[in-house]
């Protein structure tokens, strides 16, 4: 509504929004049209926020099998390897990494590798998701040089706790 917006079309929007319903019927009205697969529209877009979702879906798929894929192949080796040499100088720096990596929050490795890669090193773009191609209704990056360029350091990011668990559990287990 904007700061101009008066008393009466404050109250307005707050009866079209559900806004002056007790907090248990807001709550009822939220979880029936969620199981529906409606949340409602979204203010700041001015669309359904479920037509938001299935928009960015194949993104957020690329993004978790990337970073998956990532933490599985790096932890994996490097699990198996600190196990078969417990001991080794090497072998205790991969343990000290991993200790870092579950340490760590997400958001601040995220923020030293844009520092590092796209604002120091200018190798890596910061942010967007690049060139993408269509097959009918989904969307890929992952067949383009820009769109690979793209998903290189969310999926660092994502994949650096997984790989960590990971590579500890491997090298619990043997």
């Amino acid at each position: 509504l904007g700061q101009d917006a008066t008393a009466e079309q404050r109250d307005m929007l707050r009866r079209d929004l559900g806004l002056d319903q007790p907090f248990v019927v807001q709550f009822a009205a939220f979880v029936g049209n969620a199981l529906r697969g409606e949340f409602g529209m979204s203010l700041r877009q001015g669309q359904k926020v479920s037509t938001l979702i299935l928009e960015r879906l194949p993104a957020t798929l690329e993004l978790s099998l990337a970073a998956a894929v990532i933490a599985l192949l790096v932890g994996i080796p490097l699990g198996v390897y600190a196990a078969l040499r417990r001991g080794k100088a090497f072998a205790q720096a991969i343990m000290g990494l991993s200790l870092l990596g579950v340490s760590l929050p997400t958001f601040l490795i995220g923020i030293l590798l844009i520092l590092v890669f796209s604002v120091q090193l200018k190798w890596l773009p910061s942010f967007g998701r690049g060139d993408t191609t269509a097959f009918g209704n989904w969307t890929t990056g992952l067949l383009t040089v820009d769109g690979w360029k793209h998903i290189v350091l969310p999926a660092i990011t994502l994949s650096v706790f997984q790989l960590a668990l990971i590579l500890r559990l491997v090298r619990a287990e043997m």
